[in-house]
């Protein structure tokens, strides 16, 4: 079968900048599965291939029989509006994955021209549902799907979960346009990134994590793991590798057991973790191996300075384990990484002041403010609406950079964004940090990136000091 894979346009809600830092591993994934098992695959990336709605209509005239599109619960109006064109244009068969189909498969049926969702992990439920359209087979046998019957919407039971992920393919980078990509805060390229564990153990109230891939963690091993880091250093150049799991230290054993099999290999690369560690899941030999297998730089995500608010937020963490981890990271000589989150349920506007103070003390060499989205699925998006408290359920406006979309008692949207603004100011207009900041572009690449990405210090003041008021 002639297939075509899209990642929907994220500009608009994400910014161009973020739009494309890594390609769409789901995409990645299910294109390697399709195309080990015969079928003819081609993969766009609107954002990272600049392509423009005349030319998607061109593309899509190429005799696709399916056309498949991943979303996430912002990007879902992009997609659906693709879905719309492929329908209006051709008589391919439209399919949605992803998170939002996953956890709204009803809402997006309404919308007529898709005709499938594939609800949770995607590799084998996607090969069933194409042989079942290839040889006209009744569709209800095909465990994870979604589609209308007769004006009615049709759930079929669960997929089981993959078992063994070592027995998924690598993600098909040959079908990127890699030269695209481009994480712009990084010390060598080429960047690739790299996954080697699903699902996640913890109950925080706003994560969609675990919505998708389940509460149960599974590993690659740590020889499919390094097989494929060869792959990358081979084939693509690697220098560097970012590892965007959300629970790479949550087996220990594993961590050591990857470190040994780098070196049995003789592979040194760069490494960092942009997605941020559980600071309850690390300690002082646990930082020692990764720095000792090429790890440079390491994310915590602390989310608040309160601890009520950790607690209401089900972080399950407390003040003194981060504390420790980010004391622990910079005596080993990490970089730091810090991810914060201002309007979780209890945030007030003392327990702002509250993360403001506490970030300044863990001092991480780069902090990140965001507002929290309460995606459709998560126990908080059901708490805050419970409330009365949600604002605002046209979901492209769910990006990161977008207002907010609730707001909490005795704090109005407004005052967020302020409290937003004021943490930027607090922890960036200190002599000191900014000092810091220009002594981190520690090379040529890492100046290069800075420059390519539109990234300044200049800049960085300017939206600290005039910020765009998050619209």
């Amino acid at each position: 079968m002639k297939i075509l894979l899209v990642n929907p346009s994220k500009a608009d809600i994400y910014g161009a900048a973020l739009s494309y830092y890594f390609p769409p591993f789901s995409l990645g994934y299910i294109g390697a599965v399709l195309d080990k098992a015969g079928h003819q695959v081609k993969i766009i990336d609107i954002d990272a291939d600049r392509i423009s709605k005349e030319r998607f209509l061109k593309i899509i005239k190429g005799n696709y029989e399916l056309v498949g599109f991943t979303a996430t619960t912002p990007t879902f109006k992009e997609a659906e509006k693709l879905c719309r064109l492929v329908k209006e244009d051709t008589n391919a068969v439209t399919v949605l994955g992803g998170i939002h189909a996953t956890i709204a498969p009803h809402e997006c049926l309404q919308h007529e021209h898709i005709d499938f969702l594939v609800r949770g992990e995607g590799e084998v439920t996607i090969l069933d549902l194409i042989n079942a359209i290839q040889d006209k087979k009744d569709y209800q046998g095909v465990k994870g799907i979604s589609y209308m019957k007769e004006g009615r919407v049709v759930h079929a039971p669960d997929r089981e979960l993959i078992r063994d992920l070592d027995e998924i393919p690598f993600p098909a980078r040959h079908l990127f346009n890699q030269q695209k990509y481009n994480y712009p805060d990084a010390l060598l390229t080429p960047i690739l990134p790299i996954i080697t564990s699903r699902g996640c153990p913890h109950d925080c109230s706003y994560c969609c994590t675990k919505l998708l891939f389940s509460r149960k963690v599974r590993f690659r091993s740590p020889k499919n793991v390094v097989d494929e880091i060869e792959q990358l250093i081979e084939k693509y150049r690697a220098k560097e590798i970012h590892i965007i799991d959300d629970n790479y230290t949550c087996n220990r054993k594993r961590v050591f057991e990857i470190r040994d099999e780098l070196k049995k290999r003789r592979i040194r690369l760069k490494f960092a973790f942009p997605n941020c560690l559980r600071a309850d899941q690390v300690d002082k030999e646990i930082l020692k191996c990764l720095k000792d297998m090429g790890v440079y730089q390491v994310g915590f995500a602390v989310e608040s300075g309160n601890q009520d608010v950790l607690n209401n937020a089900k972080r399950g963490l407390t003040l003194e384990q981060i504390e420790k981890a980010y004391s622990l990271a910079k005596e080993i000589g990490l970089e730091t990484l810090g991810n914060f989150i201002f309007g979780l349920p209890g945030e007030t506007e003392e327990t702002i002041k509250d993360t403001i103070k506490f970030t300044k003390e863990l001092n991480p060499d780069i902090a990140k403010f965001h507002i929290l989205k309460p995606f459709p699925g998560t126990e908080v998006f059901y708490q805050l609406r419970r409330e009365g408290l949600m604002t605002e359920f046209d979901y492209s406006k769910y990006g990161i950079n977008t207002r907010p979309v609730h707001r909490l008692p005795g704090l109005r949207e407004d005052d967020l964004i302020k409290g937003q603004k004021r943490a930027y100011r607090e922890f960036y207009l200190r002599p000191s940090k900014i000092i810091k900041l220009l002594l981190r572009i520690k090379s040529w690449q890492r100046a290069k990136l800075v420059i390519e990405s539109g990234f300044s210090i200049s800049k960085l003041l300017k939206y600290i000091i005039f910020p765009n008021n998050n619209k």
